[in-house]
Parts: C-alpha cells; sequence; structure tokens
C-alpha cells in the first residue's frame, strides 16, 4: 500500500482504537484513512515511549536490572519500528515488543529450547524464578477505583 492509497478505516482498528485511547483528540482524523507508514511509525515509536515514561513513573518498587532490562527491550521494539519498511514488519515489530513487555512485567521471558514444544498447562507458566510481581493499592486508589465504578454504573 502506497502513502497515496486510499486505507478503509476497518483496517487495523483495533490499533487505531487504542491508539484514540492513549493520544485522544487528532489521533482519529490522523488515522482514519491513513496509509502513509511514517503517521504509524510516529504512533507506535510514541506509544513506546510513552510506555516507558510510564513505568519509569509508576513502577516504584523493583531492581535497577529489571529497570534496565525493559528499557533495552523498549529501546530494542522502537529501533525495530523505526528499521520497518511496510506495515507487516511495523506491526510485527510493534506487537512482539509488547508481548516481551507483558512477560518482563509478569517477571521473565519465557525461553524453551527451540528443539523442545512448551505447554500450555498450569505449573509450566510460572515466571517468578528472579522477581514476583505484587500490586498494591493504597487506600486513596481504592477510592478512585471506587469512584471511577460508580460513575460508569450510573452512565
Amino acid at each position: 500500500m502506497t502513502k497515496d492509497e486510499y486505507m478503509p478505516i476497518e483496517r487495523y482498528y483495533a490499533l487505531k482504537a487504542m491508539f484514540e485511547r492513549i493520544w485522544g483528540k487528532g489521533t482519529y482524523r490522523d488515522l482514519k484513512h491513513c496509509s502513509d507508514l511514517k503517521v504509524w511509525k510516529r504512533y507506535c515509536e510514541r506509544t513506546l515511549h510513552a510506555t516507558k515514561m510510564a513505568v519509569s513513573e509508576t513502577v516504584l518498587i523493583s531492581d535497577d536490572e529489571w529497570h534496565k532490562e525493559l528499557s533495552e527491550i523498549i529501546e530494542h521494539g522502537i529501533r525495530g519500528v523505526k528499521s520497518a519498511k511496510d506495515f507487516d514488519d511495523l506491526f510485527q515489530y510493534f506487537a512482539a515488543t509488547y508481548a516481551e513487555i507483558s512477560f518482563h512485567q509478569i517477571g521473565l521471558m519465557p525461553s524453551v529450547n527451540p528443539a523442545t514444544r512448551s505447554q500450555l498447562r498450569k505449573g509450566n507458566w510460572r515466571l517468578d524464578a528472579f522477581r514476583s510481581v505484587q500490586y498494591v493499592q493504597n487506600a486513596e486508589q481504592k477510592e478512585s477505583l471506587t469512584r471511577i465504578r460508580m460513575k460508569r454504573e450510573a452512565t
């Protein structure tokens, strides 16, 4: 698809919707029928940078190595996004980066011997060999969550 071709709005709709939720006003207009790879690259790269910033501002208790590893995952993803030659390349780098980020946040990226096959069974997916994750809420966060839930139920 070239820059001047018309892109149906349904194409990449889930990703467009996610970008709209993150970046707000103007995003729908920028991406509605956009077939310009540069525009999509900009949103992907910007979202990866935002993830890095959000983690540094949100994850308060962790070791330095965890942050360093996460930064390396994101920087590798940004390099992939920048080097993408087409939409398939762009979205594969973007998706693979977020999958790796997800596993890293859970504990670690699974690494199975290529000669074997991993089984999707309970017990095979415990990823806390190096760290464990704990989500906690303080009183203020619980109150905020309650207010949001009540607001949603009222609408």
